[in-house]
Parts: C-alpha cells; structure tokens; sequence
C-alpha cells in the first residue's frame, strides 16, 4: 500500500488526497501478510555505482537561500532522466521497475522516499548556510565524518562535499538509502554534478573542450552532462587527491551492530549526522535513534540535526516522542531556534531538532 506524507517539496506535486485516511490506509497494509521484510544492509563500491550510469545524463538546478540571505544553487539529476533509466534496464523481471516514481512516496520496506526532495532536506541546507558548513557548529569544532542518514538526493550533504572540495578538505562522507537504486541513480549521479559544477575554467576546458562546461553558465536551470570515460576517471582522482572518502550503505539501519560495521569510524572523529524525514512513524524513529545514538557514542565528538514534521498524524511519528527516545537512550535533544520553518500553506509545522549525548 502507498503512502504520501501529503505536502510539496520540489520533486512532488501537491497531494489532493487526505492525510489521515492515507496514513491509516498504511497502518492497516502494515497488518497485513504482505509485507517484506527488511532489506539487509549493506555497502556499495562507488565504481561499480557509476559504471551502471549512461553515457548522459539530465539535470536541474535549485537554488536555495538562507535566512541571512546566503545562497547556493545546488545540481540535481532530473526525475525524468531516472525514470528513462530504469525503463531501458526493465528485463521483466521486476514486478514494477518504476517504484517510488509513480504515485507513491512511501511503500513499506520497498520503498523510503529517496527519489523526491522534500522540504526538510532543505531546511537543513539553509541551517548549514546560516550556521557555517563545517567548522561554526558550536563544539564540532571540525567536522571531518558526515553521515546523512536516509540520503536521497543529498541536497545537505552535496553542500558540504561542495565545500570539502573547494577547500581542499580531506573528509569521510557515509550516504545511507533505504533503496540501492536511489543511492546509484539519485545521490552518486549529484555527488558527480556538484564536482562538475566545482571546477574552475582551466579544468572545464580540459574535460568539457567541445561545448564547454554546461553548469559553470549560472543562467542554464538545465542541461546535460556526458559521463566520458575521461570525466569519470577525473573525478576518482579529484577525490583521491582531496581526501574524500565517501561511503554508500543500503538497506535497514537495523541491527545497529550490522550498521556500525560498515560505517568507518575513528575515536577521534568529529561526526556530524544529518537526518530529514527520518522519524515519520514510530518504527522508523527508533530505528533511526538507535543508530544515531550508537554513531555518536563511538567517536570523539557527535551531533546530529534532524529536520522533520512536528508531528506525522496519523503515521505516529513526532518530535516529541523522537525527544523522549533521545532521552532514554542518555541524549538531550532540543529545538533550534531557526527561522524560516513555518508551513506557508498553513500544514504542519516543521523544525530542526539538535542532539548531544550527556
């Protein structure tokens, strides 16, 4: 059974269907017989990830402005060109192919929402321009471990690598999609536009010598952009040469000692982690706070910002009871005080919650 959260981020037409009766209509499915169980998680290798990508692939851009009037404009691959994708791969042997680009946002452990942006991602960017994008967050002095949790289009984490690149920083970026097919057609295809859209003039010429670098034009919302073997070789070595690591797991988050053995980690690390729309049902919210919690616990310095729904009706999940499980667990998790989060469509109230461990 499908389930839509019913509000508009920049991938989702708005929702005409009630809330309720859509969460109750999941609540009753989760009864049922049905059901699959979990999908195992689980690492992928970023080579094999951009060897399944074509030759070319589409993309938009968005442009996202914080409350003290930072910006950025952020590439994305288009929807369209992903369906495209998985259209020419269908050998018929998939029930449907094309699931989490129909009509639904959520099919339980099938599908998570990965596909879309929704609009807590992009809270969280406009929270990372206001509050600096890596060194301005309070005792996180250096963050050098960003794990976004339940990635899909990455838009936070695409800032930070964003910078980490710019700068020349040597960092871990751990990516985490319920679905595999998110992670290779949706976040590892972005991580490369927001490298291609990085360079300067010098290499665009090298890399781009026929029609040049499509988005270094600030004016193109869209385009195209040829993966030649030369591109992608380009960009291993732009990360090997800055010291990225980055790090792709699908699957469950559950068991939390399976995840933690494919999470790389350090005692010394400063772990930043990034979670939206993590906690819509209670299910979820637990999984998610046990992880988070375990991450946190096993290095240095942790924090985490999750943005989400004041409350999911009829799904279960809020940030009062995400609070109450951060507490029982030795967190303190509290509001930010940050503007710009009100639902100008009169919906739910959205918020960034921030938590510690004691």
């Amino acid at each position: 059974m499908a389930f839509s959260f019913g509000f508009s981020g920049d991938d989702i037409e708005e929702d005409p269907n009630d809330l309720q009766e859509q969460a109750r209509d999941l609540d009753e499915s989760a009864l049922g017989s049905h059901v699959p169980p979990p999908i195992a998680a689980r690492t992928h290798d970023l080579d094999e990830l951009l060897a399944t990508l074509p030759d070319k692939i589409s993309y938009s851009t968005v442009t996202i402005t914080s409350p003290k009037g930072f910006a950025i404009t952020l590439p994305r691959r288009e929807l369209f060109d992903v369906r495209l994708q998985l259209m020419a791969e269908d050998d018929g042997t998939s029930s449907n192919p094309l699931t989490g680009l129909d009509d639904s946002d959520l099919r339980q452990n099938i599908y998570e929402g990965g596909y879309k942006t929704w609009e807590c991602s992009l809270d969280l960017v406009r929270f990372l321009l206001d509050r600096g994008p890596r060194k301005d967050l309070d005792d996180l002095v250096r963050v050098n471990h960003v794990i976004e949790m339940g990635c899909g289009s990455a838009l936070p984490s695409l800032l930070l690598f964003q910078y980490a690149l710019k700068n020349g920083l040597g960092m871990y970026f751990t990516l985490t999609d319920y679905n595999a097919n998110v992670l290779r057609l949706v976040t590892v295809p972005n991580l490369l536009l927001t490298w291609v859209r990085g360079m300067d003039e010098k290499q665009s010429a090298e890399l781009f010598p026929d029609g040049g670098n499509p988005l270094l034009n600030t004016d193109d919302q869209h385009g195209d952009v040829y993966l030649t073997p030369t591109l992608l070789t380009s960009f291993r070595t732009a990360l090997t040469n800055t010291g990225i690591s980055l790090t792709f797991l699908s699957g469950s988050w559950l068991p939390t000692q399976t995840l933690l053995g494919l999470i790389p980690s350090s005692p010394d690390l400063n772990t930043f982690i990034l979670g939206s729309e993590t906690i819509y049902s209670p299910a979820s919210l637990m999984a998610f706070t046990e992880a988070m919690v375990a991450l946190m616990a096993r290095v240095k310095t942790g924090k985490t910002v999750v943005a989400a729904k004041r409350v999911y009706f009829g799904v279960g999940g809020s940030v009062d009871g995400f609070k109450e499980a951060c507490a029982q667990r030795g967190c303190v998790a509290y509001e930010i005080d940050f503007d710009g989060l009100e639902d100008e469509g009169g919906g739910v109230r959205r918020c960034l919650v921030e938590v510690q461990m004691y």
